[in-house]
């Protein structure tokens, strides 16, 4: 099952949820949605997402929680009763395609709920809490913060690229989409974007969401005079177009030139680019890897001693499995990667020799 810790936005404000009755507007509002689910045959995702995020799911008393509404509110309006993980993928599915539209981020938006699970983590939430303990804990999606797209932006740009290199017609499938977001984990964590956020990163997001909200639009009737002007700039712009037609051909012809000369260049860095995101999955891998060894040795001292070590060694686990040889495993490990750090260290042009073609 997919993982769902939430990177969220607490202040102290959203703490104190009041978890009264629901008032006659809420109970028609959310009497609106369920007949709008119960029209629809596809799509459910915008419907449920408005439930939950304005908190319509809560009962007339106001202590349900999300999970018993699912349970046993939700299927009389839903076919064939869907199971809470899938009503949250919905959700997540037209959260996302809201805020990847919205940061206008590149390709075609998400379409399934296997992608939609694995970017439900990438969706930045307030955190909220019930004072009396009732109806539990409730984090509605930030959608209207641009920089809470940062993160699932990110990762699915990452994927559409990676999609495209694999010449995926359909846009990139949920694996993808996960090995985009396990590539960048390390800096989605350190930013704060995939977990819960430490309180210096609450804090700023915090104030930006505030900021965002105090955001105003004033609208005023049209002025026929300023239609007028407004018409006339629109047709002097359209004669401007016209009469510099041939220069502007001349300019894209001259572009087209410029960029075959340049094409060298934009192979190069795609190279770079390429062995960046190879080496630093490499360097992540091996450090996740050490770390895992240690932590577990340190683990095993504490509670048993490294004496038992010895008896290990002398296991012979289903005549397939020994760590008998760990030691020479460990020398093996440490002139490996010695070599590895001094092959780091060099700067040196290339052999011209790749080991994959040679033939023996």
């Amino acid at each position: 099952m997919e993982a769902t810790a939430l990177a969220v936005v607490a202040d102290e404000k959203a703490l104190g949820l009041p978890s009264g009755p629901m008032n006659d507007s809420e109970k028609r509002d959310r009497d609106n949605s369920h007949h709008k689910l119960q029209a629809l045959s596809e799509g459910y995702g915008a419907v449920l997402s408005h439930i939950y995020n304005s908190r319509l799911f809560r009962g007339d008393d106001g202590r349900q929680s999300w999970a018993e509404y699912v349970a046993t509110e939700l299927p009389e309006w839903l076919p064939d009763a869907p199971k809470i993980t899938q009503v949250d993928n919905l959700r997540a599915l037209h959260e996302s395609r809201a805020i990847l539209s919205a940061s206008q981020s590149r390709g075609q938006l998400p379409e399934r709920a296997k992608q939609a699970e694995v970017l439900r983590p990438l969706i930045l939430r307030h955190d909220f809490r019930h004072d009396e303990g009732s109806g539990g804990s409730w984090h509605p999606a930030i959608l209207d913060d641009p920089d809470a797209a940062e993160g699932i932006a990110a990762v699915w740009d990452l994927a559409c690229s990676n999609a495209e290199s694999n010449q995926r017609r359909n846009g990139p499938t949920a694996e993808d989409v996960r090995a985009a977001r396990e590539e960048l984990r390390p800096t989605l964590e350190q930013k704060g974007l995939i977990r819960s956020a430490p309180a210096s990163f609450q804090a700023a997001t915090a104030a930006r969401v505030e900021a965002a909200q105090q955001r105003t639009v004033t609208v005023t009737a049209a002025d026929p005079a300023e239609q007028e002007r407004k018409a006339a700039e629109f047709r002097q712009t359209m004669a401007n177009i016209r009469e510099t037609k041939a220069e502007r051909q001349a300019s894209v012809e001259v572009q087209g030139i410029k960029d075959e000369l340049s094409k060298a260049e934009r192979e190069r860095r795609h190279l770079l680019d390429e062995e960046v995101r190879h080496y630093n999955r490499c360097l992540h891998g091996a450090s996740k890897a050490i770390h895992e060894l240690l932590s577990y040795l340190e683990s095993l001292s504490r509670i048993h001693g490294t004496q038992l070590l010895d008896e290990m060694r002398t296991v012979d686990v289903l005549g397939m499995i020994t760590v008998s040889d760990d030691m020479d495993r460990f020398q093996v490990m440490a002139t490996e990667l010695a070599q590895a750090g001094r092959l780091a260290r060099t700067s040196d042009p290339s052999t011209g020799m790749d080991a994959t073609t040679i033939n023996v």
